[in-house]
């Protein structure tokens, strides 16, 4: 056999196969190599798959073939299509009712339910410190994350948070055991977000001292409220079209403003856009409708 024929025998037959056409084609020399080496040009697949499998160190098995077999061998489209279009499939809701983008899958429940009861409703869900803080808390665990796993850990940071007491928080929240206390709940476990909330519990709590004593109890409904009402846009505009670039506004002045005002007060992960999603969740106008315009909630907040 030639120096070229040995070359082109070792690129591409795998070494498994090189050894029993050694031991067969002894008296036939090259014609032979060269029939079997064109044997696999008959499908590149098998040779991708025969390369593969020796750079994997399997080669001498006897299984290699079976192997090779399998793997060129493809799944019928009957059976890959319709898997593959149930997985991207966005389903409507089962009610028939049209929702905010983020909201349409009947497959996040939760999400819908939030986006039905609770988000964006004109002139707020509820008005008191204890919500408003306890949303000011998601809102800044949400960064990252996807706000559904946010909603499926509330209930447990209801519980680890003293049902978003911010006066006890302050109070006895505030050592390093505490917060390893809280990291072994089932809250989003991050660390600087666990230390945030500590830390923005004494400063919503001075606010409220501050700006309005008399409002300044979780029940009360006339303290951070009216606080963030220096906040909202009175000019409200409707969106035309649910594809309109300013559908996906995600800061604004009033977020910028707000923002950079609680950051003076110590407050942390509360940046622009974290205020926007927060003045857009607990109901402040922003000058915009903040539904999509085929949502069946848009007419409600125009």
């Amino acid at each position: 056999m030639s120096r070229r024929s040995t070359r082109i025998v070792n690129a591409v037959i795998p070494p498994a196969t090189k050894v029993r056409v050694a031991a067969v084609t002894k008296p036939l020399k090259s014609k032979v190599a060269i029939s079997v080496a064109s044997k696999p040009s008959t499908s590149n697949t098998a040779q991708k798959t025969a390369v593969g499998s020796t750079s994997d160190g399997d080669a001498g098995q006897d299984d290699n073939a079976p192997k090779k077999k399998r793997r060129v061998s493809s799944p019928s489209a009957g059976t890959a299509k319709p898997k593959k279009k149930a997985q991207d499939l966005e389903v409507v809701a089962d009610d028939g009712k049209p929702r905010c983008i983020w909201a349409a899958s009947s497959r996040y429940p939760l999400l819908q339910q939030y986006h039905d009861t609770e988000w964006c409703i004109t002139g707020g869900f509820d008005r008191s410190n204890r919500y408003l803080f306890e949303m000011l808390i998601l809102e800044g665990a949400q960064a990252g994350l996807s706000w559904s796993t946010v909603l499926h850990k509330r209930e447990a940071y209801r519980e680890a948070y003293d049902n978003f007491d911010y006066n006890i928080i302050a109070d006895t929240y505030t050592s390093p055991a505490s917060n390893e206390r809280l990291l072994q709940t089932n809250i989003v476990k991050n660390r600087l977000k666990v230390e945030a909330s500590m830390v923005n519990a004494k400063a919503f709590r001075d606010l409220l001292q501050e700006l309005y004593p008399d409002q300044a109890q979780p029940q009360d409904e006339n303290g951070f409220w009216q606080f963030l009402q220096a906040y909202a846009v009175k000019s409200l505009t409707k969106n035309k079209n649910k594809n309109e670039p300013s559908v996906f506004v995600t800061r604004n002045e009033s977020s910028d403003r707000l923002s950079a005002d609680l950051k003076k007060r110590g407050f942390k992960f509360v940046g622009t856009t974290i205020m926007y999603a927060y003045l857009q969740a607990i109901g402040i106008d922003l000058g915009r409708n903040q539904h999509f315009s085929d949502c069946y909630r848009y007419e409600e907040t125009i």
